[in-house]
């Protein structure tokens, strides 16, 4: 698993809680953090990914994958994007990521 696709998942998460729960913080994260605004691996705001891949800077797999998550939303000190993370179980982010990672998308 690359770094951006957990970017994404992470993205698509907190995307997801947004919808059902709107939040300035949150909103204001999303707007910079959107992976899909440009057609290379990134962000809206470049220096969003950038930090997030120093923050995230081991190996990532499917098993490790929803603590790498949480491990940069914890970092990020945002208390906001924290408790949205933590709307989502571990068990619900593995069918996430499967559906994710069984669909085309940027890598």
């Amino acid at each position: 698993m690359t770094q951006f696709e957990l970017f994404c998942m992470i993205y698509y998460v907190l995307d997801a809680y947004y919808d059902q729960n709107k939040n300035d913080a949150l909103r204001l994260y999303l707007s910079d953090a959107n992976p899909f605004i440009y057609e290379d691996s990134g962000s809206a705001d470049p220096a969003v990914f950038t930090e997030f891949c120093s923050i995230v800077n081991k190996p990532i797999d499917y098993r490790n994958s929803y603590t790498m998550a949480k491990y940069y939303i914890e970092h990020l000190n945002k208390p906001a994007l924290y408790d949205s993370f933590l709307s989502i179980s571990e068990s619900d982010w593995c069918e996430g990521l499967d559906e994710f990672l069984s669909n085309p998308h940027k890598k």
